[in-house]
């Protein structure tokens, strides 16, 4: 009897593809789709699939290519490798900086009147929590909130003002 994968099998697999396709983009600096498919014997739509998420990590950028051809290399937002651990204030800060918009590393410090090294450990931390995206501007990076965390907290929202009415009657 055939048993559908299961939600962690999928993760588990695109995380496996992605795996080959950060492998391949690491040994040279720009890679046309179809190349890339054919490195990491990839299905296309499971590369596409993987591309996708690794996009939207910040991992991997998309570049001028000629025509209609995919070109991909490798990203660098500059974030740190860090674990997750609990928010500090300044990556709070930060996150609710974000909330709503998107903008780089040196004017959020202008905004906030932080460093630009403390927006880029809050910003490491953010990421580590994958609560973050960001995307590629020519050479600037622009972060955002990634759209569950916006909505987690558009949703929660409804709740605070059923809560207060509920108090207020």
């Amino acid at each position: 009897m055939f048993n559908p994968p299961t939600l962690e099998d999928l993760q588990e697999t695109r995380r496996a593809n992605e795996k080959l396709v950060l492998k391949a983009l690491d040994s040279k600096p720009e890679w046309v789709e179809t190349e890339l498919a054919k490195t990491t014997s990839l299905a296309l739509s499971h590369l596409r699939a993987a591309l996708a998420s690794l996009l939207d990590q910040g991992r991997v950028r998309r570049l001028p290519g000629t025509g209609t051809r995919a070109v991909y290399g490798l990203a660098d937002p500059g974030l740190a490798d860090v674990p997750a651990t609990p928010l500090t204030s300044d990556a709070k800060k930060v996150r609710d900086y974000l909330e709503g918009r998107a903008d780089s590393a040196l004017y959020m410090s202008d905004q906030l009147r932080m460093t630009r090294e403390d927006v880029m450990t809050a910003l490491s931390l953010l990421n580590a929590h994958g609560m973050i995206t960001c995307t590629f501007v020519g050479s600037l990076v622009i972060f955002r909130l990634k759209e569950t965390q916006a909505l987690g907290q558009e949703q929660a929202a409804p709740e605070k003002i059923a809560t207060r009415k509920k108090q207020v009657a």
